[in-house]
């Protein structure tokens, strides 16, 4: 079977247990030699989920209202919501290229990078790997948190470009209780919509990534 990865933008914010089903649906499409996988772009309807490593005292405030998903991922606590792109690359790594899942976890955290500083113009965003995400000096902009099966992984990354920043007040933030959140647009002041800082990271995943073709 040839290699061949696609990828789906969503117009519209998403149900995150829904989410987390298509993820599982197509891991096991993958792992079953059906395809090759989906890199999913989107945002979420507000949520909270809870990595391997989250435990309850990490919530310091009510949640609203809000529901918390527990979740198989690397990490602790984080927020998902309007305003947030959320990036669910769920692919056989092996087939998209990569010798392993080191490569390819940092490979999606430059990308990241180097869309905010080459297109954003944020320069001094960096791709911190022991810190699990993308900062802007001491502010976190993007997360990350996977979990790997037969090299296929679920969950993702998410990047913040213009969410409401006060929903992480509510919690610890990846178990860091002096961590500081930030975004595009309170790094920049311009706007960005989902779909066109998905679109960059798609013209550089496309030069790396075998079998992606990006439209």
């Amino acid at each position: 079977m040839a290699t061949e990865i696609n990828y789906r933008i969503f117009p519209d914010p998403q149900d995150y247990g829904e989410m987390l089903l298509l993820q599982e649906r197509t891991r096991n499409e993958i792992i079953e030699g059906k395809n090759c996988g989906t890199i999913y772009f989107l945002e979420h309807d507000p949520v909270y989920t809870s990595g391997l490593r989250g435990t309850d005292d990490q919530f310091i405030r009510p949640l609203n209202g809000i529901p918390v998903h527990k979740i198989k991922r690397g990490g602790e606590l984080t927020w998902h919501g309007p305003g947030q792109l959320v990036l669910y690359p769920v692919v056989d790594i092996r087939k998209a290229g990569f010798s392993s899942i080191r490569e390819f976890v940092n490979f999606f955290g430059l990308t990241i990078e180097s869309v905010l500083r080459e297109y954003c113009g944020i320069s001094k965003a960096a791709w911190i790997e022991e810190k699990a995400g993308v900062w802007v000096e001491d502010r976190k902009i993007a997360f990350s948190g996977l979990h790997f099966r037969k090299f296929v992984p679920v969950h993702g990354y998410s990047l913040n470009i213009d969410p409401d920043l006060k929903s992480f007040s509510s919690i610890v933030p990846c178990g860091m209780p002096d961590c500081k959140i930030t975004s595009i647009k309170n790094e920049t002041g311009k706007n960005h919509s989902i779909e066109s800082i998905s679109r960059q990271i798609l013209l550089k995943a496309g030069k790396r990534i075998t079998g992606l073709t990006v439209f």
